[in-house]
């Protein structure tokens, strides 16, 4: 069964609240407790943690061993609830892990796409970077042609009606650049002769 994170709050820490505890101790006694920590490999604050819970449980047991057998058997009772409920926590915490995971595979294959889309970006930009250019030179070609009374009224092309247009604009213009060169190099033939 899964839960979601509101389920899963509401299951196992019905009206759980954090509070903070400010307690002062003697120095060698600190120093021994950071020193276990260091040992086990924990945080600071979690070691903290699991020691002031370690010592409640110690406690917890002691009065179990002096209570009466009533108080015994609402202790056990109590200790077999808090087992089973962290054996669920414990697998809920699995799951949460492995969700994780999965949700870190999606977003580093996210990232390679966006950087994947940043390179095709830059490389569209180069190309209208190019084409812009080439488009300058031909305006410049254009009126140089003009000035010297060179420039043709280009003959509209015979295209079906269904023909296709070149898709991609940088061979578009290449055979503009093409068309305009052989009419200039016709038209200069052609003067010379007369």
């Amino acid at each position: 069964m899964e839960y979601s994170n509101a389920d899963f709050e509401e299951k196992f820490f019905p009206g759980a609240e954090m509070v903070s505890v400010d307690v002062k101790v003697l120095q060698e006694t600190y120093a021994e407790m950071t020193s276990i920590i260091q040992r086990n490999g924990w945080s600071l604050e979690k070691g903290l943690r699991i020691l002031l819970c370690q010592g409640l449980g110690y406690a917890k047991g002691r009065l179990v061993l002096e209570a009466q057998d009533e108080e015994r058997r609402s202790l056990a009772v109590r200790t077999a609830e808090c087992e089973s409920l962290y054996a669920v926590m414990k697998f809920e915490a699995f799951h949460l892990m492995q969700d994780n995971q999965t949700l870190e595979m999606r977003e580093s294959a996210l990232r390679n796409a966006d950087r994947m889309s940043v390179h095709t970006i830059q490389r569209l930009r180069t190309e209208n970077d190019a084409l812009r250019s080439e488009l300058e030179m031909l305006r410049v070609e254009m009126g140089k042609l003009r000035e010297k009374g060179l420039a043709l009224q280009a003959p509209a092309p015979n295209l079906p009606d269904d023909a296709q247009v070149p898709s991609r604009p940088l061979s578009w213009w290449r055979r503009i650049c093409r068309g305009l060169q052989q009419a200039f190099t016709h038209t200069s033939i052609a003067k010379r002769t007369d």
